[in-house]
């Protein structure tokens, strides 16, 4: 992610995090009570140095809907990242969010291809396998397989 973005709790995250039977996992709960929506990637990692694997976890807050990126950024992608899935946010456009959370600076052509793919649950699926093997081949495996799991639970999860 760059380092110069700043991440903002959605409606959900904030919920999660007020929730008394909230399910996340103890570094994702810690990951996501620093999230003020003023700091930005940089701030954020400086005062999450105790908590193991922070990237990771804020990538994963990202895809799940609990924080979006706010200001600068496409206007298509930060308008619209501040709500969960589902609510009033497109499935294309969560699918989006996470790829831009995942990938930072390289998300331009997988981002395209979500946008170019339609809104239907079944081209957005041909788009988001054909976006893995992208990643997998010009970017990073590991990458490939953290878009694909959050990819792959969006669409199971927006209905």
């Amino acid at each position: 992610m760059d380092p110069n973005v700043v991440l903002a709790k959605t409606p959900l995250g904030a919920e999660a995090l007020n929730g008394h039977e909230s399910e996340l996992p103890r570094a994702l709960r810690h990951a996501l009570i620093l999230v003020d929506g003023r700091s930005t990637l940089a701030k954020l990692e400086q005062r999450a140095s105790m908590i193991p694997e922070f990237p990771a976890a804020l990538r994963e807050l990202v895809a799940k809907g609990l924080v979006a990126p706010v200001g600068g950024g496409t206007a298509s992608a930060a308008s619209r990242a501040g709500s969960p899935p589902g609510a009033g946010k497109s499935l294309a456009a969560s699918l989006v969010a996470a790829a831009e959370a995942i990938l930072g600076d390289q998300a331009g052509k997988i981002v395209r291809k979500l946008e170019e793919a339609g809104g239907s649950r079944e081209t957005l699926g041909s788009a988001v396998d054909s976006c893995y093997k992208l990643i997998r081949l010009t970017i990073d495996e590991s990458r490939a397989e953290e878009f694909r799991k959050a990819a792959k639970d969006l669409l199971g999860r927006v209905g």
